[in-house]
């Protein structure tokens, strides 16, 4: 969080609902492996690492936290209007990220959200958090990460309090019509090209610092580089959903 580095950009991490850990410092030190010139940030919004059901589900601490994350956001704009902002997310701090983009005051954008294995639920309605992010939310899903966001979501609940397997194991329930979203959300859902970085789509394969160094962190410079091949091997639906107009 240097002046210089906050001249450049920046990136706010939110952990899952274990709150500051191992996995989420893994994102951070990827995150410096690929060189990202950004100011790197972790919020921990939880009430600790023994609080794990009420950190899924306490809706005023997700209300409040997730305020907080837009008033930073928003601080961080008026001096920097034209910097990129990423949040990066895992589990339910990626559920969290997406609450802070529809928290950001009227006239104020991110430029793009990164969701890792994330405990919202298939139906969260995007539309309010897609039209805070310019360039779009990518939504990291894994059918192997059927103990945590798929069964622990079904028996515990989402962070939007639905008992179902969660959008971090299915991906979202996108609208019929084109018309209905404004903004792009990119669903990446995980493919065995993934192994080589140590992520072999567990709950916590995807904050590995080979997968965040070589996978995530190249998109916080290019988002195109969702095009590259490592995404494409075995994709076993649409990587990208275009919803309306994209500053991409």
């Amino acid at each position: 969080m240097t002046p210089e580095r906050l001249s450049k950009g920046y990136v706010i991490i939110l952990p899952g609902v274990e709150g500051r850990s191992f996995w989420n410092q893994c994102i951070i030190n990827g995150l410096q492996d690929a060189k990202i010139p950004y100011a790197i940030e972790r919020h921990d919004w939880t009430l600790g690492r023994f609080r794990f059901f009420h950190n899924l589900r306490s809706a005023r601490r997700h209300d409040v936290q997730s305020r907080w994350i837009a008033h930073k956001i928003a601080r961080y704009r008026k001096k920097h209007p034209s910097q990129p902002v990423y949040l990066i997310g895992h589990s339910g701090g990626g559920a969290m990220a997406l609450l802070a983009l529809k928290n950001l005051p009227m006239g104020v954008t991110a430029t793009g959200a990164v969701l890792l294995s994330n405990a919202m639920s298939p139906g969260f309605d995007l539309s309010q958090s897609l039209q805070k992010s310019t360039v779009g939310i990518w939504n990291f899903s894994s059918y192997f990460d059927a103990g945590f966001v798929g069964i622990g979501t079904f028996v515990f609940g989402t962070v939007d309090g639905k008992h179902t397997l969660s959008s971090g194991m299915v991906g979202f329930r996108t609208p019929d019509s084109s018309e209905d979203l404004q903004g792009t959300l990119i669903e990446v859902p995980y493919n065995f090209g993934f192994a080589r970085y140590l992520n072999l789509g567990g709950h916590f394969g995807c904050t590995s610092r080979p997968f965040i160094k070589n996978c995530v962190a190249p998109l916080l410079i290019n988002p195109l580089y969702i095009e590259q091949p490592i995404y494409k091997l075995g994709a076993s639906r649409p990587l990208e959903l275009g919803f309306g107009s994209t500053n991409s």
